[in-house]
């Protein structure tokens, strides 16, 4: 199976990639964010700023690396942007900071403060704005970035190759029955508020697309909201994802993780726990809407569905 995924992958990005090469660029003139403002493409932009880690890793993907002058203090990838101005965090940006560093655009999250935003623009500045809340809305914000800086091509090239990848998991994942994709809950015995995503968020897009299915059916679409051990054990989830940093070993982390929980009250009681299902993926992958997001993704409907991934 492993190797059939191997051919699938290889053959859809080979067909997508001709096509992305032969396409004729159609850039159009002017793009609206959403808040609605209209941004009309001139010049490519020698100056960005960045006001959340998201988008400063759509603007490396694309190649637009070295036009950007500033990012958050919580921007940590890829590694050049250590040595990058820092103009604050998602909710305490500095607009002086930002005003002096003379950007020629701004590329904002809905998260940023609407305050911030709209003195930024009230001082000249062109600041446009992206969410992605979905894996779809993410391949678009690349398009979308893409063009905005002038990359427009390169921007086509990540598109397609994340579309062939994604299309060749489907096509794994396509004899998968709902019964079949194991229930999952994201949280941790770590944490004393287990904060948890519900239906219409980016992580319970990442879950249903790996072949899995988000127990927190229940919550308001697009929020996070707190889960109780009752709740947890209620639900008995099948598989607990949760998340580690990129340097860590992950089964030995795997291991740490199930060795706490089967010494916790109602934690070692659940199915995931006792049949040792813990799948443990980057944060940065897993929660931020950028184009790691496709790691996650990858990793994950492994770790759900190993059974497809055997070595003939």
């Amino acid at each position: 199976m492993a190797r059939m995924f191997m051919i699938v992958l290889s053959t859809l990005c080979y067909l997508v990639f001709c096509i992305v090469v032969d396409a004729p660029a159609q850039e159009k003139s002017t793009l609206t964010d959403i808040t609605g403002y209209n941004h009309t493409l001139t010049t490519n932009p020698e100056r960005i700023i960045s006001l959340i880690p998201s988008n400063t890793e759509l603007l490396f993907a694309v190649g637009a690396g070295k036009t950007v002058v500033g990012v958050t203090d919580y921007c940590n990838f890829p590694p050049d942007v250590k040595n990058i101005e820092k103009i604050g965090d998602l909710m305490t940006v500095s607009v002086e900071k930002i005003v002096s560093l003379k950007p020629d655009l701004v590329l904002a999250t809905g998260d940023n403060p609407d305050e911030v935003i709209r003195s930024l623009r009230t001082l000249g500045l062109v600041v446009f704005v992206i969410d992605p809340q979905s894996v779809e809305e993410v391949v678009e914000a690349i398009s979308t970035v893409g063009r905005l800086t002038g990359q427009g091509k390169e921007a086509q090239i990540i598109v397609a190759d994340i579309k062939a990848r994604i299309g060749a998991l489907n096509q794994i994942l396509s004899g998968v029955s709902d019964d079949q994709r194991p229930t999952v809950f994201v949280g941790s015995p770590q944490r004393t508020e287990n904060w948890t995503p519900g239906p219409g968020t980016f992580t319970t897009d990442i879950i249903h697309r790996a072949g899995g299915r988000n127990i927190a059916n229940e919550l308001k679409p697009g929020t996070w909201a707190v889960y109780s051990l009752e709740k947890i054990i209620g639900k008995n989830p099948q598989v607990i994802l949760s998340t580690i940093r990129e340097s860590q070993d992950v089964e030995k982390s795997r291991q740490a993780f199930i060795t706490l929980a089967e010494g916790m009250p109602g934690w070692k009681d659940i199915d995931a726990i006792q049949n040792r299902r813990v799948a443990l993926i980057p944060d940065d992958w897993l929660v931020r809407p950028g184009p790691r997001f496709l790691n996650a993704l990858e990793n994950l409907t492994k770790m759900l569905h190993p059974d497809l991934f055997e070595e003939d």
